[in-house]
């Protein structure tokens, strides 16, 4: 009788034991999987700190970027100024020679030429025509066509135009009006070539030959500067040639 309980203790003891073995470990306190599946304290202070790192590291990069942007923009702003100033004055000098090509012989096209001042009396200065003016160009009543210009560089005023339209009745007596192309140039200079001698030279005043007349510039030299900047521009003047007639 006692071996017959002993053996049925015994297999209600394993019948209990594969029991347990057979259930799948719940999410419970205390429970494997839940011991197995947790972040210890060690591993979040690790993951603050490498996110912290990172953080930090990103904050670096973007300030270093913006006090990169910040030191340039200013001499980017600036050179653009000086490349724009110079395009549209080529442009300029471009419409007018387009305009002279048609007429014999080619006046209009830039040329030095002895122009009044604004203040009276007259100056050497590279003129040229415009057959419809600019838009820089200020008028008291309505614009007028076939402007003539010239180009100038003035103490406290910079790079200008003088300007006045061949229409106006007091087109030879008045003084011309004045056009700030940039306040910050500080030089203007006129590049000529040499073809027998193959040298170039800088002059900061249109050259005559022994009969008296202007020669010909091949480039404008226009010095700009702000604050501790400094930048140079040169444009080359459009040359009239002779060609065959459109008929």
């Amino acid at each position: 009788m006692s071996a017959r309980m002993s053996f049925s203790a015994w297999r209600r003891d394993y019948q209990s034991r594969e029991a347990c073995v057979a259930l799948p470990a719940t999410r419970g306190t205390g429970s494997p999987a839940s011991i197995q599946s947790a972040f210890t304290l060690i591993e979040v202070l690790l993951a603050l700190a490498l996110l912290a790192a990172l953080l930090m590291a990103i904050n670096q990069f973007v300030f270093s970027i913006t006090e990169a942007w910040a030191k340039n923009q200013d001499r980017f702003i600036f050179v653009q100024h000086t490349r724009a100033v110079t395009r549209h004055l080529d442009e300029l000098l471009q419409t007018a020679a387009a305009g002279a090509r048609g007429r014999t012989p080619a006046a209009g096209a830039p040329a030095g030429a002895e122009v009044r001042s604004p203040e009276g009396g007259t100056v050497d200065l590279l003129a040229f025509d415009l057959p419809v003016g600019d838009r820089l160009l200020t008028w008291p009543a309505t614009p007028l066509p076939e402007v003539q210009c010239a180009l100038a560089w003035r103490e406290g005023d910079g790079l200008v135009l003088y300007y006045k339209s061949r229409l106006e009745e007091d087109f030879a007596d008045a003084n011309p009006r004045l056009a700030v192309l940039s306040p910050f140039a500080t030089a203007l200079a006129y590049d000529y070539y040499d073809a027998q001698t193959d040298t170039w030279s800088t002059e900061d005043t249109l050259q005559k030959d022994s009969a008296g007349n202007y020669e010909a510039p091949r480039r404008l030299r226009i010095k700009f500067k702000r604050k501790d900047q400094e930048y140079e521009e040169t444009i080359t003047l459009p040359v009239i040639t002779e060609g065959l007639p459109g008929y």
